[in-house]
Order: structure tokens, then sequence, then C-alpha cells
């Protein structure tokens, strides 16, 4: 980083403020050790071979690029966009969002060629944020582009979780409005429909529907609870009529011919519509990843001061990556996309004082944990 003291004194010097772009490395972490060097190696030939090539494009004749400590960052000061300090609320986030998101993209390529035949760095990836960097103090210019660095793995991180909730969120809508869009077509061009099967049809609609509007109320739910402004309107609900009830409103057997087996019961104080649409995630998570025909087993019990709901299924279980990032909101899964289903259900059995923990082993578990007595939501 010492690289960059030069510059941004002459930029001090002339009270002009610049764009500064920031790139890291993410994944590393699952990368065995022995081979985390050679990985990284990997990574800062990716990053050379992407910042040659945006020399023109995202990146300018007098820019000045460096390396953070291990080479796990890269920042690139963009010397040629600088603008006189006063003028710096001209830098609109969203020109310098595209360079970033460019530079980003072209890392990810290289990332990708490279890591082609290297099994280790196939997990690896890359973030990008930026932030616009006043004239930095003569005496101390290392710690003011250590502040303003700080400030742009901030908005790479928020940048990164943004992109992974709307990738998500795209998916989940994705699959219902594709149903409805089919269904409806062939209702309408096909006028010889048997009776039977228009009914069929329609039926397919109505529930795709259903579930479509299960995820937008999901979606306001997560911000209104994010916003601390959701609401739970609370009374005694027995779980085995609820979860019944659940599975009856996903329809989540059809066509698979899943079937469930509740067992056990207890009451607790909980918003049943909010209660409904927990179990129907983790019953349509169930029958996802289970056989055809496929058994989905709810235990209910209570255990201490507090009553377990465990959902198992007949599938390949969690891996134990699933498992561990299962704790992060919005986390990707081992297929690397986002299930909206497992997050909203954890973010409502939290809203209502409970935990909800998953684990691996032949068929997976979740286990919904709630307070005997319900807990005012926080």
């Amino acid at each position: 980083m010492r690289a960059l003291v030069a510059p941004l004194l002459a930029l001090a010097a002339a009270r002009r403020s610049a764009p500064l772009l920031y790139l890291e490395l993410t994944g590393i972490e699952r990368v065995p050790r022995n081979r985390r060097r050679h990985v990284l190696a990997i990574y800062k030939r990716a990053v050379a071979a992407a910042l040659r090539a945006a020399v023109g494009t995202a990146l300018r004749r007098g820019d000045v690029v460096a390396a953070g400590p291990g080479a796990r960052c890269f920042v690139a000061l963009l010397v040629a966009r600088a603008v006189a300090a006063p003028a710096r609320d001209g830098v609109a986030d969203a020109h310098l969002g595209l360079i970033a998101g460019r530079l980003q993209a072209a890392v990810r390529a290289q990332l990708h060629q490279l890591a082609g035949a290297e099994k280790a760095a196939r997990d690896m990836g890359v973030i990008a944020g930026w932030t616009v960097l006043d004239p930095v103090a003569p005496a101390q210019p290392l710690e003011d582009l250590r502040q303003g660095i700080r400030g742009a793995a901030v908005v790479a991180r928020v940048e990164a979780q943004r992109a992974l909730v709307l990738a998500a969120v795209t998916h989940e809508l994705r699959t219902p409005l594709m149903s409805i869009l089919g269904y409806a077509e062939r209702l309408r061009d096909e006028p010889d429909l048997a009776p039977r099967m228009r009914a069929r049809f329609g039926g397919i609609v109505a529930r795709e529907a259903r579930r479509l509007h299960r995820l937008v109320e999901s979606l306001i739910d997560t911000g209104a609870w994010t916003a601390g402004k959701l609401v739970l309107r609370r009374r005694r609900v027995a779980l085995n009529a609820l979860v019944r009830s659940s599975w009856a409103a996903s329809a989540a057997g059809q066509p698979s011919g899943a079937r469930v087996e509740v067992s056990g019961d207890a009451r607790v104080s909980a918003d049943p519509e909010r209660l409904t649409q927990v179990f129907i995630n983790l019953l349509d998570n169930a029958v996802r990843h289970s056989p055809v025909k496929a058994r989905v087993r709810v235990r209910i019990a209570r255990r201490g001061d507090a009553v377990i709901a465990a959902v198992m299924d007949e599938g390949p279980g969690f891996t134990q990556r699933a498992v561990r990032a299962a704790g992060t909101p919005f986390a990707p899964g081992a297929d690397g996309r986002v299930g909206l289903g497992l997050s909203i259900a954890r973010l409502l059995v939290e809203a209502h004082g409970g935990t909800l923990e998953v684990s691996g082993g032949r068929g997976a578990r979740v286990e919904v944990r709630l307070p005997c007595r319900g807990a005012r939501a926080t």
C-alpha cells in the first residue's frame, strides 16, 4: 500500500478527491491450508490479467493499483478521475459501482479460466466496493487510506449480500411465474381441453399464485423485521394441526407423491400465519430435496421450557458447508444459490423468540425450537 503514498500526497496538495476501487478474494477459507499459497498465486495472476485488460476502460493511464497484505485484496486509486474536493459529491455512486462491477466481472472471468484445472480454487470468488477518498493528511496518509479502504470493504460486502438476495428473489419468483404463465397459456390456447384437464390446470395456476403471494408476504415480513416493525398477532396454537394445515396449504406432495407423518403435539403462543409460513417453507424444502413418493416426518415434543418441532426428510441431507452456512442469513447453499425458504423460516422463528437449527447425516433435519411461553418480538 505504500506505493499509493506519493499519489495520495500529490492529490492532497492539489486539494483533489479521487475514487478508490476495492477488490477482495472470497472463499479462500474453504481451500485446504496446504493449497492456499498456490490458490493465492492463481488469484494474483487473475487480478493482474484483468487489470491489464481493463486499462483504457475501467482503468485509465495515471491510475495506481496496489495489493493488500497477502494479496487477498487489491485497491485501485483512480487518479485520472480525481475531482476538486468541493465537487466530490458530483461523483455518482452508480458510476463507480458500474466501474467496480466491470472490474469484478473481468477478475471473475480470469479466475474461472485460470482455476479450471485447480479443484481447490473453484470456490473462490471476488467482491468489489468503492468509495471517494478525500485529500489525506500529509502527516498520516496511510491511516486515511486505511479508513477509506475499510469504507470500500463495507460497500463490497453490502453489494455482495444485495446481489445474493436479488438473485435468490429472482430465482424464487421465476418458478411460480413460469408455471402460472405456462398453464394459463394452455388454458387460453387449447379450447378443446377436457374438463378434467382444464380443472387440473386451473388448480395449478391457483396453487402457484398462492405460492407467489406467500413469497411476497414473506419478503414484506423480512423487511418489517429488519426495520424492527414486524408485529406478531399471537394466540394459542396447536402445532400438530398447524403442521398438517401447512402441508395442505403448500400441496408439497404434488406432483411428487410425497406424504407427511406428524407425531406428537404441543401448544405455543404464536402468530399462526407466520408460523404456517415457516412450516410451508420447511416442508417444501424437504420435498424438493427428497426422492419421489418420499416420506417427510415431523416430530413435535416438549423439552424443558421449549417446544421442539423437527422436520426430517429422506434426501441426501445437508453438507457440512451447508450446515455452517445455515447460520448466516441468506447464505448460499451447496449449489451456490441462496434459498430464501430457510432464511425466511429462521427469521420468523427468531421473531417468536425461538431458534432454527439444521443438521446433516442421512436425510436433512431442521429443528424449530419455540419457547413454551411466547417471547415478545424484538
